[in-house]
């Protein structure tokens, strides 16, 4: 576990998905295949979002249970240990259909701590 604060981990986890998704933005799938420095930066930006979450203190994650946590740790060690085997359709399924609502949660979550 970290010792740093739960609004500086949010932070960093809110600023992880806007990447994420900033530089998704107007691609299409088949732009973002095509687009290794893309899909390397996405990547690394779903690891920190799953290494902030792991880092969380556990009284704010039982406090928090709308929020993913598990499936964010999931989502980091599947790009870390499974990096010769990912799926970019689940990472762009995840880009497009799980990060804009976690993207507004994390932020009021943020706004609130």
């Amino acid at each position: 576990m970290s010792l740093r604060l739960p609004k500086i981990i949010l932070q960093d986890m809110v600023d992880a998905v806007g990447k994420a998704r900033l530089f998704t933005r107007d691609l299409s799938f088949v732009d973002y295949i095509a687009d290794a420095k893309t899909r390397d930066a996405v990547y690394h930006n779903l690891i920190v979002l799953g290494e902030a979450a792991g880092r969380m203190p556990e009284l704010f994650v039982l406090d928090h249970p709308d929020i993913p946590w598990q499936k964010m740790m999931s989502t980091r060690n599947a790009l870390v240990h499974g990096y010769d085997v990912i799926d970019d359709r689940i990472v762009w399924k995840i880009i497009r259909d799980v990060l804009p609502e976690l993207h507004e949660n994390l932020k009021r979550l943020l706004n609130e701590s």
